[in-house]
């Protein structure tokens, strides 16, 4: 394993979709909250959130893989800045809430300005 990861690490891989698959990255535990897809988004509406924005992860993280699971970004109504945002796959058993983050702002490329 210890070999595996130094071939990988020696590569000359950029990062981006096809790069990014190449380094020996480390699996975490993060701090969720699951539930079925049904009661997180009854809450979700409960609460005034409505979402914003959505990307799709793919399998292998290729842009050409299958889609894998949805990441969605919900804004509170209620209070400026604080958004959520969830992860579900196409199976839609669960739905989990990734994390809660405040004073959330976009930020512009340069090249937009």
């Amino acid at each position: 394993m210890f070999t595996f990861g130094l071939a990988l690490a020696s590569t000359n891989a950029k990062a981006g979709p096809y790069g990014m698959g190449n380094y020996p990255w480390s699996p975490m535990t993060v701090p969720m909250w699951c539930a079925p897809i049904e009661d997180v988004n009854d809450i979700l509406e409960r609460e005034n959130y409505v979402p914003v924005e959505m990307a799709f992860g793919r399998v292998g993280g290729l842009p050409t893989g299958s889609i894998a699971y949805m990441v969605v970004t919900y804004a509170s109504d209620d209070v400026e800045g604080h958004i959520i945002r969830t992860i579900e796959t196409p199976e839609q058993v669960d739905k989990c809430i990734l994390n809660m983050l405040f004073d959330y702002r976009a930020i512009v490329p340069e090249t937009e300005l």
